[in-house]
């Protein structure tokens, strides 16, 4: 397991040390470098801790630097990691998918309680129950031919 020293650059030239294994990191191999101009292939790394380094590296120095994010972002995205840097930086943020459009409405607390129930014995959620009730009623209408059901139409 390698120890690696990794530097951060604030403005006004402080820096800022730390370590971090490069075992335990997720690794992009940047593009080749043309072979003239004397650099190394980058590597960006994803520490354990969340961390973006990036390693640069010319004759027998290399360095570590820590990146902002959105810097990680477009290096994964100019190095052909498209993937990467969708899976990381360009997801959804929280919250499940849009269903369908939302219908509210109330109910009776004797027909809440046997929903709760319901939700509990198939072990899902209540609006889950809530749409499967109703699509199982607009079925059983199809079925039987009620009047205003597709079968109808």
């Amino acid at each position: 397991m390698a120890r690696v020293p990794f530097s951060t650059v604030y403005l006004g030239g402080n820096h800022h040390g730390g370590w971090f294994e490069t075992d335990n990191a997720e690794v992009f191999e940047g593009k080749d470098p043309a072979y003239d101009s004397g650099s190394m292939t980058e590597y960006l790394y994803l520490t354990a801790d969340g961390d973006w380094l990036l390693n640069e590296a010319t004759g027998s120095n290399t360095i570590y630097t820590k990146q902002e994010a959105d810097d990680a972002h477009e290096w994964l995205k100019d190095n052909n990691h498209p993937e990467a840097a969708k899976r990381y930086f360009e997801r959804p943020k929280g919250g499940r998918p849009k269903i369908g459009d939302r219908l509210i409405t109330t109910v009776p607390a004797r027909m809440h309680n046997e929903i709760a129930d319901l939700s509990e014995m198939y072990a899902e959620d209540m609006p889950e129950t809530v749409r499967r009730l109703l699509g199982e009623a607009l079925e059983h209408r199809r079925i039987i031919g009620a009047p205003g059901s597709r079968q109808e139409q």
